[in-house]
């Protein structure tokens, strides 16, 4: 055989036959990890959400339960105030006549200073400037100490004071008592 007879006979030789697969392309592969994520982001995200809600269901249930014993003090320095020859609010937490139930204790530490304690929260009674104010602080039990929740006895009104606000449990202003 002439050499252009070599170069213009078509080849014969056989290819080995590969097997029909679908091969993964980069873009699918992507998408489906995509996709793969997408779900770990909702269920683990929801996870956290339920999570992070029965947490706040928890702290409002113990805030609740401090707000009647906060109340009693309040009413008893309202009542000191209306009995007051001079209608002024107690100077001491001893001139409330608070007396120890079920659901407080009341303490003093070892500078004389009385407060009401409960399970979760230590209810002091501050008349520094003539703010005469209920000061009601979270302890551990609460789930995170220092949480401050004062009322104003003079404009009658609440606020939280937080540290961090941006670390769990805390207390919402929508559970404070609307007066």
């Amino acid at each position: 055989m002439s050499e252009t007879q070599k170069n213009t006979q078509k080849k014969t030789d056989e290819v080995p036959a590969v097997a029909n697969k679908h091969m993964v392309s980069l873009v699918e592969l992507i998408l489906i990890l995509l996709l793969v994520g997408l779900v770990f982001v909702f269920i683990f995200g929801m996870k956290q959400l339920k999570t992070d809600k029965k947490a706040e269901v928890f702290a409002k249930q113990k805030f609740e339960a401090i707000l009647p014993v906060l109340q009693t003090a309040i009413d008893a320095a309202e009542e000191f105030k209306r009995l007051d020859d001079f209608g002024d609010y107690p100077f001491d937490f001893g001139q409330l006549n608070l007396t120890a139930t079920n659901a407080y204790e009341i303490n003093s530490n070892d500078k004389g200073e009385m407060y009401i304690e409960t399970a979760d929260f230590m209810i002091k009674y501050d008349t520094e400037n003539d703010n005469f104010r209920f000061i009601a602080i979270t302890k551990e039990e609460f789930g995170k100490a220092d949480i401050k929740v004062i009322y104003g006895l003079v404009d009658r009104s609440f606020e939280v004071d937080d540290p961090s606000p941006e670390r769990k449990p805390t207390i919402l202003d929508e559970w404070l008592p609307q007066n």
